[in-house]
């Protein structure tokens, strides 16, 4: 039989924060809910056991969080939330960053959607699903920007 399961396995996550405000004044007839503003932070964390291959992840999701943005908008939102990953113990080093990276952020990005969507599916304007994220482009912004700032902190 044909061992189907992951090198890369989710164990837990837990909920860190969770606020919505639901815009009363948003009108779906009056309000054309054209512009958004989302934010995303993420933070990756090793265990402290050398010889364990588990991780956290903390992920911070803003939206709307601009007073002139929620006028137009059902909603602002905050979720923050973090992940443990755990690697199988015979996966070699080299692939782990790059499964942890794309795979482990994308599965904690789909826990906060569920719960946003959850919250909001029984609130004044009906569920708000998170928009779908380019992992792969976010991630790559991140390293980029914490390129700039160690060669900023050198001069």
């Amino acid at each position: 039989m044909t061992n189907i399961m992951s090198q890369m396995q989710l164990r837990d996550y837990a909920l860190l924060l969770l606020n919505v405000e639901a815009n009363p004044k948003f009108n779906p007839e009056k309000n054309q809910h054209s512009e958004s503003s989302m934010g995303i932070n993420f933070n990756f964390f090793k265990k402290e056991k050398e010889d364990e291959k588990a991780f956290r992840i903390e992920l911070d999701v803003v939206v709307n969080t601009d007073e002139k943005i929620f006028r137009n908008s059902p909603y602002r939102i905050r979720i923050k939330l973090q992940s443990f990953i755990e690697f199988d113990k015979n996966i070699e080093e080299k692939n782990i960053a790059p499964l942890l990276m794309q795979n482990g952020l994308a599965m904690t990005y789909s826990i906060a959607r569920g719960i946003v969507g959850q919250a909001t599916g029984t609130s004044l304007h009906n569920k708000f699903l998170l928009p779908t994220v380019n992992f792969v482009e976010l991630i790559k912004n991140k390293i980029e920007n914490e390129k700039k700032k160690k060669k900023l902190k050198k001069v």
